[in-house]
Formats: C-alpha cells, sequence, structure tokens
C-alpha cells in the first residue's frame, strides 16, 4: 500500500463519498487511488468550482466535503471556497498535490508554501511529511473541522509521500478513526437558571438562530422553545436554516439589504442562539437593539461565544441540549401579546414585498419566478439560492420556513457558487428535487460547470432571472450617484449557452410559462436552464 491509497482508504473509512477534483501536477498517485478503491471523483474545469463543491456539501450533510486539486495557482483558486466555509464555519478538507518533500524550497515545479497561504482561514492546516502518520493528521484535521464551530481545514500532499510505499507495521493508529462531532457540554445549571429567570422576566424576547444552532441538530429544540414561550424567532441572512416547516413563530431572515419587520430594537430579551455578533444584528449596539435589552448569548464554541461585544449572559455548550434545558427549567408564561404584534409586523412587510406592482407589459418580474418555485415546492426539495438581487427577493418572499436543505452563499455574501453547489446538492440527494435561483451574474462565474454537469450525469433546474445588471449593485448606484458605475452587463442567450454545453436549455417571455418550464426541467435528465429575462426591480423599492 502507499501514501494515496492509505489516504483514500481513511477516506473511506470517515464515509467520504466523492470527491470533487480537476487532474494537474501532484495529482496522479492521488487519482489513481481513488480510481482503484472507488471513490467517485467528479471533475470540474476550475479549482474554485471544486472548493465550492466541498464546502457545499459540509453545510448540506454537516459533514466534512472533500476536494482534492493540484499545486500553485490550483490551490489558491480553491480557496474561494475555502474562504467562504471560513466565513460560514462549514466543515470542509482541501487537498492540494504539490511536488516532492525533498525539493520543497528548492525551486520544483510551483513551489511555494501552500499550507502558509490557507492557515489563516483554515482551523487546521499542515503538510503531510510522512506517510505513515496519514491516520493521525486525517483524524486532527477531521476533528477540528467538526469541533465548536466547523470549519475548513488543508493538508498539502507531496507526491512522494503519495507514492512511498507504508510499512503497516508502522502506521500510527487511530483509536477512533470516524470522526464526529464531539459532545458539547449542555451549560451549567447556573447558567440555565439564570437565563430561565431573564425569560420568565422579558415581556418582548427575541430569538436569533444562527448556523450553530443547524450544525447541532437543533431543530426540534428551536420548535419546542418557540411553541412553548410564544418567542419569535429570525434567522440572521445567509445564515444556515433551522425552520423545516412553517411554523407561527418564524419572523423570516434579519439583516437584509432590503430590511424586514421592526423586531430587534424593540425586544427587551435577545437570545443570540448559535449566532454571530455581527453587523446583521447591528453588531448588538444601539440604535439596533435597545439600551435596556438583555442579551443572553450561547454558543458551542468558546472564540465564538465572545466574539464581538459580548454578552449579559454567555452559555457555553451545545445549542440543542441548551434549548432543550430552558423549556424543562423555565416557568414562564408565553409570551403571547408580543408574538401576536410580531406577526402582524412580519405580515405587513410581507405584504410590502410581495405586493408591488407587476409589469403592465405582461414581462416577467422576480416576484413570478418566486411564485412558480412555491408552486412546485415539496418538503424535499433542495433550494439554492445564487445572486444579489434575486436572492434578496428569495429571502423576503420565500420565507415561511428555512430548511437546513436550503442553501444560500453563506455569510460571506459570495456569489457564484452556485452551479458547483447545485452539483454537491445532486450527488448527495439523488432522489430529490435540486433548483437552483440564480441572477445572470452569479451565474457566469462558473458556467463552464454546466458541461461537467451534464457529462457526469447530475441533473438541477437552473431558474435564471436575468436583469443585464449586477441588480444589487445597480440599485445602490442609481441611489447615490443616479446611475450604474460598471453594474450593467450585456444580453446573453443564455438558454442557447445551456444547450453548447449539453444541457437544456428553455427561454420564458412570459410569467404564465415559468412554473410549466420548471416542471419540464425537473423531469429532464441533464442539467436544465430556464431563462427569464425580469425587469429590473428591488425589495427594497417597494
Amino acid at each position: 500500500m502507499n501514501g494515496a491509497e492509505l489516504f483514500v482508504r481513511e477516506l473511506q473509512q470517515r464515509e467520504v463519498l466523492f470527491i470533487p477534483t480537476l487532474c494537474g501536477h501532484g495529482m496522479d498517485p492521488l487519482d489513481a487511488a481513488c480510481r482503484d478503491a472507488g471513490m467517485r471523483l467528479v471533475d470540474v474545469r476550475n479549482e474554485q468550482a471544486a472548493g465550492y463543491m466541498a464546502e457545499v456539501t459540509g453545510r448540506l450533510s454537516r459533514r466534512v466535503g472533500v476536494c482534492a486539486v493540484s499545486s500553485g495557482v490550483a490551490h489558491a483558486n480553491a480557496l474561494t471556497g475555502v474562504l467562504n466555509a471560513h466565513f460560514d464555519g462549514a466543515p470542509m478538507l482541501l487537498v492540494t498535490g504539490c511536488g516532492p518533500t525533498e525539493t520543497i524550497g528548492l525551486g520544483h515545479f510551483q513551489d511555494f508554501d501552500q499550507t502558509a497561504l490557507a492557515a489563516p482561514i483554515c482551523k487546521y492546516a499542515r503538510t503531510i511529511d510522512r506517510p505513515e502518520r496519514i491516520p493521525q493528521i486525517l483524524h486532527e484535521a477531521f476533528t477540528a473541522a467538526l469541533s465548536g464551530r466547523p470549519g475548513p481545514v488543508h493538508l498539502t500532499l507531496p507526491l512522494d509521500i503519495q507514492t512511498a510505499e507504508v510499512d503497516p507495521d508502522h502506521i500510527i493508529r487511530v483509536l477512533e478513526p470516524a470522526a464526529s462531532t464531539p459532545v458539547a457540554s449542555s451549560g451549567a445549571p447556573e447558567s440555565i437558571a439564570a437565563a430561565a429567570d431573564l425569560l420568565s422576566r422579558a415581556e418582548r424576547p427575541l430569538l436569533i438562530a444562527g448556523s450553530g444552532l443547524y450544525y447541532a441538530q437543533g431543530e426540534g429544540a428551536l420548535a419546542a422553545f418557540a411553541r412553548t414561550f410564544s418567542v419569535p424567532v429570525v434567522v440572521p441572512i445567509w445564515d444556515r436554516g433551522s425552520v423545516p416547516h412553517p411554523i407561527d413563530e418564524f419572523m423570516g431572515v434579519i439583516g437584509a439589504a432590503t430590511g424586514g419587520p421592526r423586531l430587534l430594537p424593540d425586544a427587551d430579551l435577545v437570545l443570540m442562539v448559535g449566532a454571530a455578533c455581527d453587523y446583521r444584528v447591528g453588531y448588538l449596539q444601539p440604535p439596533a437593539v435597545g439600551k435596556n435589552a438583555r442579551i443572553v448569548r450561547i454558543h458551542a464554541d468558546p472564540v465564538q461565544l465572545q466574539q464581538g461585544a459580548g454578552a449579559h449572559l454567555s452559555i457555553l455548550g451545545d445549542p440543542r441540549s441548551i434549548l432543550t434545558r430552558l423549556v424543562d427549567a423555565c416557568a414562564a408564561s408565553p409570551k403571547t401579546a408580543w408574538l401576536q404584534e410580531a406577526r402582524s409586523r412580519r405580515d405587513a412587510f410581507r405584504q410590502r414585498c410581495q405586493g408591488v406592482s407587476r409589469p403592465e407589459s405582461g414581462a416577467c418580474h422576480a416576484l413570478d419566478m418566486i411564485d412558480a418555485v412555491r408552486s412546485v415546492l415539496t418538503d424535499d426539495t433542495v433550494v439554492l439560492i445564487d445572486g444579489g438581487n434575486i436572492g434578496q427577493w428569495a429571502h423576503q418572499a420565500l420565507c415561511d420556513r428555512y430548511p437546513g436543505h436550503w442553501v444560500t452563499c453563506g455569510a460571506s455574501g459570495v456569489v457564484g457558487y452556485g452551479l458547483p453547489g447545485a452539483m454537491a446538492a445532486r450527488l448527495l440527494y439523488p432522489d430529490r428535487p435540486v433548483i437552483l435561483i440564480s441572477g445572470d451574474g452569479a451565474l457566469t462565474f462558473t458556467v463552464a460547470e454546466f458541461e461537467t454537469a451534464a457529462r457526469q450525469n447530475l441533473g438541477f433546474v437552473v431558474l435564471l432571472a436575468d436583469d443585464e445588471a449586477w441588480g444589487i449593485t445597480l440599485t445602490g448606484h442609481q441611489k447615490r450617484y443616479g446611475q450604474g458605475i460598471t453594474s450593467e452587463l450585456g444580453p446573453i442567450r443564455f438558454d442557447r449557452m445551456a444547450e453548447a454545453f449539453g444541457a437544456l436549455g428553455i427561454r420564458v417571455n412570459s410569467p404564465d410559462e415559468i412554473a410549466p418550464a420548471l416542471r419540464q426541467g425537473l423531469t429532464a435528465d441533464v442539467p436544465a436552464l430556464i431563462h427569464v429575462p425580469v425587469v429590473r426591480s428591488n425589495p427594497a423599492d417597494r
């Protein structure tokens, strides 16, 4: 057994099912080992796509998504996905090939310190320097990726380590090779009691459910807590959602550029559950929050717990367990009057968003696209949202739930991840509908991946809003400068482009054509792109 074969065996023991990759220098032994072991390689046309596929795999599955790329610039390209995972707290592993260890630093092909470049945005980064230590190093990397706040890790795998014969008697043994999320504390009893007391005395509590709750698998605990105490719930825009089904307590997203119902400034108790203290919550500073509001923060990661402005009460532990214990420990009466007021504000805001006038000409509006998506949605549909302007519409109009199998760009706010993300979703969920809602600007970042998806039988539907602009930027430019500055785009026949890549292309010209096209695309055996020219609009302009 050589090092590459040992590496693949260890990945399979950790239930890695596929590896997005792009061939090149430093990859051949690893590619051959994957082929011989039956590990699926999903080749892409840009390492950026491989990185996105791995981080979306991590976000959807809560397990470590893995990608492998060659050395040099390939490594830098893949770091786009790693950075997205860093912002979002998604578990992923970037494996990068390189020349042999004996010539590192002597100027071999594409010689530079890849580990040093990745380290600032990774929870763990190192070069594998001994083949017999591969199990130990992978154990450390997977544990780091999954513990506390999940995140990306990186391993550089030199060619001579891949090809070296490994003596089975000298392999470092790992007692638990299948790394899983370590069990976190369920919170100190005195902290639970203090939180229960604050909740009992509060009249207008608000729960902000962040990605940390999703990675703790806290959907059931959140629903039970919100229902028991009638507490309004919001999710920071771009965080992972923990609301798989419509509930009366869910108020939508908070921190969107296009606003939301007024809730945070009027809350007298803010429960930050697995959420970050960042711009989306006004850094928890007045006037975004009331001067007398009490702040309770709950997080499994001690660094994230103290990030930003701190809190009146900080509870370190598993968010799911802590919410469950609060339900058992607190005798607070339901906050019915506040919930009714919050629902009224939410419904009024939604009506303003969805009540905009549609074009009299019969042209398509972004809301027509959202209406069509809603008409075909099932509980199993995987929805990916990629694009600034259409993303804002989707968040504001498709907002009665926020399940974990709906994926947005993540906290980085990146655009262009959507096509690779849809490929990852199809690989994870071969029997579920997959719909990508994208904009014309976002799609073109990785548009060549249509060919790789079609060739590798990865079918999904792209519903494309085409306003010939970087829409959300154009809106800001027009308000500030009276015109767009580098924010307008030219026309593209995206339907024909999709066909050229081997996908199904459909162009629609009226609102009533969108839903039938979606249904047609969902039954296709290749990727399908539905090109919808739309009038320029933005929820903030309502």
